[in-house]
């Protein structure tokens, strides 16, 4: 297990002083005043708020994808905007210590089917994306790893688009070959052929040749230019 970055200095569900007797709906992670702090997962910023010195000071409520509700208080700075669409990792605000706080610290809540509940199983990923992140999951925040990272993801695929470009024209190149070959075989052949009845007595017999004939100089003439 990964070791903590920053201390739980108050848990789910307990009695103190400082609320009124009214247990905690939440859990508090220490930490020093203007921490990063990435969302835990994606989903919308449903509400933006900011109560001053009292409740949460500043605050943040992002609905995830799976319909829960994070709560994110006493920052001191946001960097979110309400109705914005956010991913996992994406920098959400700084960690502070406004509204009704003795020390900075984050106060993070989790909200389920409109009720309160224990975020504990979320601690972790909380540790994970608050401050500086190491790992895996560093391809979510935007730094000069990330741009390393996406300038040779966009080469490599600069590299896959021109060879399939290059395959492709090699077909149109080749198939436009054949069709042309094989356009001459069956124009010659028509045209013989309907001389041929044309000298019988067929009627109309040289006209169709002529035909024919100026039907494979079309395709020759528009296809000429993608064999050469």
């Amino acid at each position: 297990m990964a070791p903590m970055k920053f201390r739980i200095s108050s848990e789910y569900g307990v009695l103190e002083e400082i609320r009124d007797g009214r247990t905690h709906n939440g859990i508090d992670l220490a930490m020093p005043r203007g921490t990063e702090l990435h969302s835990i997962a994606a989903g919308t910023v449903e509400r933006v708020v900011d109560y001053g010195d009292e409740r949460l000071g500043k605050g943040l409520f992002i609905r995830t994808e799976d319909g829960d509700v994070h709560i994110y208080g006493h920052l001191d700075r946001i960097a979110v905007t309400s109705g914005e669409r956010i991913d996992t990792g994406a920098l959400i605000g700084f960690s502070g210590n406004s509204g009704h706080s003795t020390g900075p610290h984050l106060h993070f809540a989790l909200m389920h089917d409109g009720q309160y509940a224990d975020p504990s199983p979320l601690v972790g990923a909380l540790q994970h994306y608050s401050g500086e992140i190491t790992g895996p999951s560093f391809l979510a925040i935007k730094g000069p790893a990330t741009w390393f990272a996406e300038k040779a993801v966009d080469h490599a695929q600069s590299h896959v688009v021109s060879g399939m470009k290059a395959h492709v024209l090699d077909f149109l190149h080749d198939a436009a070959g054949i069709i042309v070959d094989l356009s001459y075989g069956v124009g010659l052949l028509t045209c013989a052929v309907l001389i041929i009845l044309g000298a019988l007595g067929l009627r109309d017999g040289y006209r169709w040749s002529g035909l024919t004939f100026g039907i494979y100089a079309l395709i020759r003439l528009v296809l000429g230019g993608i064999t050469r």
